[in-house]
């Protein structure tokens, strides 16, 4: 049994880990990892998982799975409110701890189907699988940042913000280990298809926008870098593709 998705999962771990620790005590350094991290994502999708997915066939097939999987997780981010309870911490809606909660429940079902992204990625291949979680460690900072952020924006007392933090760490690595149980790979390209609509959401429509909330010209330096990293990291893989 390869068990590289679910070392790859606990690495995300600390990463979100990081990131709820960053929304406490870091913040003003937050735009350049939010730049980074946009282009990283996007890179991922576009250099990597879509490239992929073609190589099953015509890539029109795949295109609605793609369309599909950046609408979900429009669709996740709308329901959960999460840039409501950003934007708008101080409003005194009733229940409002409780939105809260349903916030970070959320970016918890967000945080596991990012561990699936990772096992179905070594469903396919092993670059694949390491492309696909390096975007996910990159992102799951903000991740981690945005679940302490958003239950404190709700009046929630900060063991409540730690421990949905704590559930939202574990979830990629519960994602991940189902992917070891579930042989996934009749729906591989179709799977893949859904997480490069996802990742081009994630990077281009949540982190991006959080990042160029700063008027910092080294916000598009750090996009660029994000993004270059990637792609040199495709590039160098191809060659070990397996």
């Amino acid at each position: 049994m390869n068990l590289m998705p679910l070392i790859l999962a606990a690495v995300t771990l600390v990463s979100t880990g990081i990131g709820g620790v960053t929304a406490v005590r870091f913040r003003d350094r937050l735009h350049l990892l939010l730049g980074f991290s946009s282009g990283a994502v996007i890179a991922v999708a576009l250099f990597d998982i879509l490239p992929e997915v073609y190589s099953f066939g015509s890539g029109s097939t795949y295109f609605p799975i793609t369309a599909l999987g950046f609408l979900a997780f429009f669709g996740l981010e709308r329901y959960t409110a999460m840039h409501r309870a950003r934007e708008h911490g101080h409003a005194h809606a009733p229940h409002e701890q409780e939105l809260g909660t349903l916030s970070a429940a959320g970016l918890v079902l967000h945080s596991f189907l990012d561990g699936v992204a990772i096992g179905v990625g070594y469903q396919t291949s092993a670059s694949i699988g390491l492309l696909i979680a390096l975007g996910i460690i990159a992102h799951d900072l903000s991740d981690g940042l945005n679940t302490v952020t958003v239950v404190l924006a709700h009046k929630n007392p900060l063991r409540r913000a730690v421990f949905w933090l704590a559930i939202d760490m574990i979830a990629p690595v519960v994602g991940a280990a189902i992917t070891l149980a579930v042989d996934l790979s009749p729906a591989l390209p179709w799977l893949l298809g859904f997480f490069a609509g996802s990742f081009i959401y994630i990077g281009a429509s949540d982190l991006l926008p959080e990042a160029k909330e700063h008027d910092s010209p080294l916000v598009g330096i750090a996009t660029i870098f994000g993004m270059l990293m990637i792609y040199l990291v495709t590039r160098l893989l191809h060659g070990f593709r397996v």
